[in-house]
Order: C-alpha cells, then structure tokens, then sequence
C-alpha cells in the first residue's frame, strides 16, 4: 500500500474559535468550514507553549521548550536534536516547506526544498505567494516518493501590528464610524492593567477584535486557494493534511491581546485533519490533544519512528483509523513570558495554571468555560488542586530539561528561571 503524502498547514496566532465553521457568527471563514466539514476537528487541542518561536521549535522537534532549548523567542535551539524535515525525509519522503519558520535553525538544512521565505513578516504581503507556491510545487514535481509539504502561513499575525502601542491612531479612528458594525467585547473582558499603554476604550477594543476578523478571513481565502487546488489534484486521493496554528491571540478576552499566557484564549489552538478515510464532520470534544501529538501523527503515517525522547505526543492515527486507543487523562502547557508558568487540563474539565510566584488559578472549565470563577480559594477545589499537582509532578519526572544558558540576550535573558522553579517542585510536589 502507498503511503500517503503528508501536508502541515500551519497558521499564525489564530483563535481556537475563530472559524464560523464552530459557530462564530463575527467572522466568515467559508474554506477552514469546508474542512472541518470534510475533516476531523480535535476540538480541545492545546499548544504546548503559547509563542511563535517555542511552539514551532516543538512542531519539528516534538520536545518541550523546555527541552528543545527554544524556550521563547531569540533563545537558541539546541544543535543536538533532529528535527521533523530530515526525519521524515530519511523515511524516503521528499521534504518541502514554504512560508514562515521562525525556528532556531536554518530551513534549507531541514528541509530539501524550500520555496517561498519570509523575506517579509506580514501576512497581507507574504501569503498570497506562500499558497501559490505550494500549488506550484505539486504541478511541477516529478518525483515519484511521497511527499511531506509544509505550506506555513502567517495570518492573522499581523494583528500584532494593530495591537501596537500607538493602535489608537490610523485606522482606529474608523471605530466610532463603524460602530453598529462592530463585534462585541467577550463575556469575560476585564480592563487592562495600568502597565498597558493602547488606552483604549471599549470601541478600540472592538475595532481590534473586527480587525482580527477580518484578518483571518484573508489567510482563509489563501489556504482555499491552496486547497481548491489540491481536491483537484492527482494527489487528493492519497494525501494526508494537518490544519493547525502555534498559538492563540487574546482577542480581548480577559482584557488581553497576543499571546504567552495560559488562558484558554491564547494556550488552545485549532487542528483540523483532513484526508480520504478521515472520518469527516467530527467535533471531537473526547480526546485532550496537544501540539506535541502532530509531529508523532505525521511520523506515524510516514512509517518513521519516533524522534528521540518525544515523550508527550501521541499519534492521531489510532482515533482517526475509528480505534480505541488508551489515551492520556491530562494536557500541559507552559509558558516563561509574560511569566514562567505550567498550565494543566484533565478529562473532568477542570484547569489549573501553576506560577513560579506560588500564585494558583483553578477553573471548572465545563461550568466555567471563559475562566471567569477562579476556585483556587475555594475549600472545595482543594481535591482538584491536589489532581493537578500529581499531573505536575509526572511532567517534573518524564521531562528532560535543556540547562538555561548563561550568555543570552535580550527577552531570552529576560525569561530565564524556570530550571529552579521545576527544582523547587520537584521538591515540594
């Protein structure tokens, strides 16, 4: 039997729940709808770190941040370690990539091709030409092994740049014209802390979140470019493809914009699996996935083995295949900037995020889903507390950190502490 080809769609900074697909009605995304019609969608999938760098370093790794030395953005990723391009690429897959990396090592030494580079960071210049060249590459390739193509796009990332400081200037200043037409802040906004400088009011706020809207409609219309494309393709039949993002955004929830906290808002993520046999229409809200999952996924369909020490992630096959598999009663994320912090999720629907301050918030996220009612002080969440800690200690004991560098530079150097915080717990847990 031909092993399938493999393709990693990768986003930027996308909301888990930024689809209309998922009931959204702010936002029209008519091609992501299409394959999660047509697609299994892994409903509560979590990056294992909620920033760009770590989180992608892990895609091709399949270790921590923790462990892959890439634990935030401009730290180093370890030189020691294989990565998902070559391995795979040693199975007798033909290796091709295309878009934004942002990982701590060159792409031409990971992948054998690379088609389209991010000579610029913003997605509204740099996407139309990473979709158009992965639809290049499948009309003009002729080799006969399959193939593993990674078409990384960057929207909606470039909300970043209207989250800005000086965001109440330029086009914000649309928002009180455009009022009727803007989306509503979220249930749970809070208003910032002083240490936020936008100064924004509630309008700019949603100006913001209309922004983000729309900015997610445009990297839609680019991935359904791609992917009207591949339907048509020879290689629809025998392809398999992995839709996901390497975090979330704040999109005003809590009051917050961007990414590196626990909240749900910006630790979960979409991922979408699509491919002929993959049972289709499914909102998986059974299965606690991870970021770490994808790579194990992929390898597993390559016929590869696992990387080294990739001890977290679990390969979709088994689910996907409509087997029973033992699957895992916790998920973790991590974090070192805007703090360092350990975040747990478990099958009761309960959370908790663990900070090197002794601080604790505990949610009943079934009840509670936009974390609005922390029970840390609650006598009665004590049990779930206790729960969550025995989850701490088994990601203290199965990890293999990475020793913190004593020459960084920068947010790098800024971030480092969490090696005698993981001491300190292991102690204490």
């Amino acid at each position: 039997m031909r092993r399938r080809n493999l393709i990693f769609v990768q986003l930027d900074q996308l909301h888990f729940n930024a689809l209309s697909a998922y009931g959204n009605p702010y936002v029209k995304t008519p091609n992501m709808d299409r394959i999660a019609k047509e697609g299994y969608s892994f409903m509560k999938t979590h990056t294992v770190m909620p920033q760009c760098c770590p989180a992608r370093a892990s895609w091709f790794t399949g270790l921590t941040s923790k462990e892959h030395g890439q634990f935030v953005n401009g730290a180093p990723l370890r030189k020691d370690i294989p990565d998902l391009g070559n391995w795979i690429r040693e199975a007798g897959y033909e290796t091709v990539y295309t878009g934004k990396w942002h990982v701590g090592r060159p792409t031409t030494e990971c992948f054998e091709k690379v088609l389209q580079t991010e000579g610029t960071l913003k997605g509204e210049h740099m996407d139309e030409f990473v979709a158009r060249s992965a639809i290049g590459y499948l009309q003009k390739r002729t080799d006969e092994r399959p193939f593993f193509l990674n078409v990384s796009l960057m929207n909606p990332h470039d909300c970043c740049y209207n989250a800005a400081a000086a965001g109440g200037l330029g086009k914000y200043r649309l928002a009180e014209m455009m009022a009727e037409e803007l989306p509503p802040i979220p249930e749970n906004f809070v208003s910032p802390s002083k240490m936020d400088s936008r100064g924004w009011g509630e309008l700019e706020w949603r100006f913001y979140i209309y922004l983000y809207y729309r900015l997610v409609e445009m990297v839609d219309a680019e991935f359904g470019t791609f992917f009207d494309y591949l339907k048509n393709s020879e290689y629809a039949e025998n392809t398999l493809l992995i839709l996901s993002s390497d975090h979330g955004d704040g999109l005003g929830f809590h009051g917050k914009v961007s990414k590196g906290f626990l909240e749900d808002e910006s630790w979960r993520v979409p991922a979408i699996v699509w491919g002929n046999g993959i049972p289709q229409n499914v909102r998986d809200e059974d299965h606690l996935a991870s970021s770490l999952d994808i790579p194990k996924t992929f390898t597993d369909y390559a016929g590869a083995p696992d990387m080294p020490n990739t001890n977290f992630g679990k390969s979709w096959r088994p689910i996907l295949e409509g087997r029973k598999p033992e699957w895992r009663e916790y998920v973790f994320g991590e974090t070192s900037i805007p703090y360092t912090a350990m975040a747990f999720r478990d099958t009761q629907d309960t959370k908790t995020i663990f900070y090197s301050d002794g601080k604790i918030d505990a949610y009943n996220t079934a009840k509670d889903p936009l974390e609005k009612n922390n029970l840390a002080g609650n006598p009665e969440a004590q049990g779930l507390i206790r729960r969550h800690r025995t989850y701490f200690k088994d990601y203290l004991n199965t990890v293999k950190l990475n020793p913190e560098q004593s020459d960084l530079k920068g947010q790098a150097a800024r971030c480092v502490g969490y090696e005698a915080w993981y001491k300190q717990m292991k102690e204490e847990l």
